[in-house]
């Protein structure tokens, strides 16, 4: 469940927070606490929802759905407080709260009222998320050194005895938890990017999915740093200010593996079963050949063992593997831009149609239907039936 503003622009707040669930595989449900009007370089109006309204929605979705867990996002006011935390304690629902008060730009989003009632709901809650901003206001101190950040963690641990998650973004490259007493530096790619709209909503709402599939806490914090360093290396160049996260990604990067090994065993299939004599003629003798696939996001998957040619067939060696080793293929994907390749020799047959101008070579991949690279040619393509087009053409 989240229990959260809406976000008209989509990157972020409870839209934000279904979309991870839904990455995850987790089924959500939803309280509404506000409504923004906003999109990715302002919020322009604000609309918080009735208390009575909220507390309805608690009824309606828990007399029916049950759900077990539950994060926060935008919690307006002190009566959209206290009634979150009425429904919270009245149906033992396990709370990661994301004590959203203070922008990543440092600038505050709520009055002084507000922050003492969000620590009287860290008491009903079984971790909470602040920001280095958040982590501040919750402890009245500044937090200026990795130190302080892991010291700040400690505090709240301490003080509130609730499990913490300290995240220092930008400024310090790791977040910070204490979880059941136990320390845990989380470190992430460093990651160039304006593009972190919605971060530390995917970050609690993966947490809140992780936990609802069954992982310990430790756990789902962990894998939830990951899924969302994810989002941010792979998010989205939309609108004019911070673009959004994408919570999608991660899905996609597996489905993308997936189909990868979906067209390279097509591709296997057709050079052993219906252009075996075509193939063979590709390969020196004393050679191997392999086929690659490279996704959008950057995974590789590659024969383990490779085709070897041996008298008068082929042999395929080894499973598809993703990620496993990065040969000569991966390289000429990386600079032609292309998803599909396979080895061939270097023939005289081959050279001689290069010449006639019936295949292009290159080394830059630039316009070219093959690349040369340490003294091997990697046909390429953007797809399985033009590789298999290029092959044919080569009788």
């Amino acid at each position: 469940m989240t229990i959260a503003g809406s976000d008209s622009g989509g990157g972020a707040g409870l839209q934000a927070d279904l979309k991870t669930f839904a990455s995850l595989g987790v089924f959500g449900t939803v309280i509404v606490t506000g409504l923004t009007a906003q999109n990715t370089f302002e919020v322009t109006r604000v609309m918080e929802v009735p208390p009575d309204f909220i507390e309805a929605q608690f009824d309606a979705v828990m007399r029916d759905l049950n759900p077990r867990y539950a994060k926060t996002g935008m919690l307006a006011s002190t009566k959209v407080i206290e009634a979150v935390k009425k429904k919270v304690e009245e149906y033992k629902i396990d709370l990661i709260l994301d004590p959203v008060m203070v922008a990543k730009s440092g600038a505050s989003l709520v009055t002084e009222d507000v922050v003492s009632s969000i620590k009287s709901l860290m008491k009903d809650s079984l971790i909470i998320t602040p920001n280095k901003f958040e982590a501040e206001k919750l402890l009245g101190k500044k937090i200026e050194s990795e130190e302080g950040l892991k010291k700040s963690a400690k505090e709240l641990y301490e003080k509130y005895s609730v499990n913490a998650v300290v995240k220092g973004g930008s400024q310090f490259g790791l977040d910070y938890a204490i979880i059941d007493g136990e320390e845990l530096e989380l470190k992430g790619e460093k990651i160039e990017t304006n593009n972190t709209h919605g971060s530390g909503d995917v970050f609690s709402a993966s947490i809140t999915a992780y936990l609802a599939k069954g992982f310990k806490l430790k756990d789902a914090v962990k894998k939830a740093k990951e899924f969302t360093t994810f989002a941010i290396k792979y998010s989205l160049n939309l609108g004019t200010g911070h673009g959004p996260v994408d919570p999608f990604a991660y899905p996609e990067a597996l489905i993308e593996e997936e189909i990868a090994r979906e067209e390279l065993e097509d591709l296997l299939y057709f050079i052993e079963k219906k252009e075996e004599k075509t193939f063979k003629d590709l390969i020196d003798e004393n050679d191997k050949s392999n086929v690659g696939y490279l996704t959008k996001y950057g995974d590789f998957v590659t024969l383990a063992g490779g085709i070897i040619r041996y008298l008068d067939w082929l042999k395929i060696d080894g499973p598809l593997l993703v990620n496993w080793k990065k040969n000569d293929i991966y390289e000429a994907l990386k600079r032609s831009g292309k998803k599909i390749g396979v080895i061939i020799s270097p023939s005289d047959k081959i050279l001689s149609l290069a010449e006639e101008n019936k295949i292009k070579l290159s080394e830059s991949g630039i316009n070219s239907d093959a690349i040369t690279i340490n003294g091997k040619i990697i046909l390429v393509a953007d797809s399985v039936e033009e590789l298999k087009k290029k092959i044919e053409g080569l009788k």
